[in-house]
Order: structure tokens, then sequence, then C-alpha cells
């Protein structure tokens, strides 16, 4: 359902460490991040610009240990993880939009999953 709706867009759920990592032991291996680490809109831009990222823009949040945290989105302006999804815009807008029209059983294996991370 994650993949589905358009979540794992940026929210990739397994990315590969570098191939040419300085240690051997942790070269080319899967790691669970749920985030493409790239710079993205999704309409709760704060105006500052750091770094590389315009005000508009934010960096991927990892969704590892989403189940360990109380307070969501770069701003911790949501406090739970339905109102941070609720939250999206912009390139996450579809994704946001097929989430509001889940049956209640897939709505809630979602966020059952989203709290298992």
């Amino acid at each position: 359902m994650f993949s589905q709706i358009g979540c794992a867009s940026c929210h990739v759920p397994t990315m590969m460490t570098d191939l040419n990592h300085p240690v051997a032991a942790l070269r080319n291996k899967p790691v669970n991040l749920f985030s493409d680490l790239l710079l993205h809109d999704i309409g709760t831009g704060d105006g500052i610009e750091q770094g590389l990222a315009k005000g508009s823009e934010f960096r991927t949040a990892p969704l590892w240990g989403l189940s360990r945290r109380d307070r969501f989105m770069h701003d911790g302006g949501s406090n739970t993880i339905e109102k941070a999804i609720l939250r999206h815009g912009g390139e996450a807008q579809n994704a946001r939009d097929r989430f509001g029209g889940l049956s209640p059983a897939d709505h809630d294996a979602l966020l059952a999953f989203l709290d298992s991370l």
C-alpha cells in the first residue's frame, strides 16, 4: 500500500551504501532509510534557504524510527503520523490524495505499517 499510493517515490524503502566505502564491511549494504535523501517541495516550506535547499524545499526525512517519535514533519507541527501525511502537498499531493481515498481497512493497514518502522 505504501508503494501503491506513491509514498515510496520519495520515501524509498531501501538504499545501498557506496560500493567504494572506505570500510569494506560497509560497502554495498542495504539500508532501510525510507528516504531518497533528496530535496523536495511538499508545500510546507518555511521560506528559509539552507544549503542547497530553497525556502520551499526539505530533504526527505528518513522514516526509520518513526514509531519512536511523537512529533512529525520538519517543524514538529504534526503530532500523529496521519496528520503529517495530510500536511503533504506539492510534489506529494497525489500520494496524499490517494491516502485520503483508501478504504478504512487499507488506511488502517498503512498506518499500522508506518507505526512499525
